[in-house]
């Protein structure tokens, strides 16, 4: 009779081996702290790497190749000579090249004033191509606008902090996110997962205790919600402190899933608090308000305000 297999400790996909200094599993963007090596060339997908750029470089390496594509054709338009290219006004090799910068944008952007135009049979090929280049950049860049805009992004904020505050007459660890945008976002989920570095420094792994919640799901998400583990005997937490916490690289690794009403598609959104990162004996005060006309408002100028709290020392 074969003997019954050992269970294995759970993962949620992050490794369990633990060598050297680790920063941190999850970055405050919300990204991977994982940096890869050996990728091949065809691993590569340009589309997938434009559209997960952010805005500023996106933006910045437009402008960049279109300038860049405009100044190598000017410079071809030059090597093909004086005659190439009619109704170029300039004295100086300057000016002239300026001109033929200038066609070069014109030809690109298949905008064509007509006021300098090619002669020689290799200027026209050359323009036509650039035109072609021109034309299915363009598309090429209007699809990756479209893709940008119609791609669903969950824009979930977390609080700077979370905090060990009390809960019914013990203590919880707590976590406070919002919705800055107008969009709804439904059928919420929320899942905590608590990571520690154990054993002696020559064989160190990292464990992941899935926490507790006393509400892992909300209907609706238009103010905030404070996401709650009470510690409680049978918490990883119970009864410890903060340098326990640190002597064992303490993370909480955060996931939020949730219903994009706007694009009819599920997004997620993660962010993880380092040992350091949690405060003690502090509470979130509200974020929102009713005013004066009876509407609900939510300041999320607030989303990270807190006061003290003390809690009594046999139930932290």
């Amino acid at each position: 009779m074969e003997s019954e297999r050992e269970p294995q400790p759970f993962d949620p996909g992050l490794t369990q081996r633990y060598t050297g200094t680790l920063r941190r599993i999850v970055n405050r963007d919300g990204t991977f702290n994982v940096r890869r090596r050996g990728t091949r060339l065809v691993d590569f997908h340009l589309y997938q790497f434009l559209i997960g750029l952010s805005w500023p470089a996106f933006i910045g390496l437009v402008v960049a190749t279109f300038l860049v594509v405009s100044l190598v054709f000017a410079i071809v338009y030059s090597l093909t000579g004086s005659n190439g290219l009619q109704g170029i006004t300039g004295v100086s090799r300057w000016e002239i090249f300026l001109n033929e910068l200038f066609f070069s944008v014109q030809t690109i952007t298949t905008v064509g004033y007509g006021v300098i135009a090619p002669r020689s049979i290799l200027d026209n090929a050359v323009a036509g191509l650039e035109a072609m280049m021109g034309v299915m950049g363009f598309a090429f860049g209007a699809a990756l606008l479209y893709g940008r805009f119609s791609r669903p992004t969950a824009r979930i904020q977390f609080s700077a902090h979370a905090v060990i505050a009390p809960y019914r007459g013990g203590s919880s660890l707590q976590i406070r996110v919002a919705n800055p945008r107008s969009n709804a976002l439904v059928d919420l989920e929320a899942t905590l997962v608590l990571m520690l570095v154990e054993g002696e420094k020559s064989s160190q792994r990292r464990s992941y205790v899935k926490l507790a919640l006393e509400r892992s799901s909300i209907y609706f998400l238009p103010l905030t919600w404070t996401i709650v583990h009470p510690i409680i005997e049978g918490s990883p937490l119970f009864g410890k402190d903060p340098a326990e916490l640190a002597a064992t690289a303490a993370e909480i690794l955060v996931l939020v899933r949730g219903f994009d009403d706007a694009f009819s598609q599920v997004v997620n959104a993660r962010y993880s608090y380092r040992h350091d990162e949690i405060l003690w004996e502090r509470k979130f005060t509200p974020a929102f308000h009713t005013d004066e006309s009876g509407h609900l408002v939510l300041d999320l100028a607030k989303l990270n305000d807190m006061e003290e709290a003390s809690i009594t020392v046999e139930h932290v």
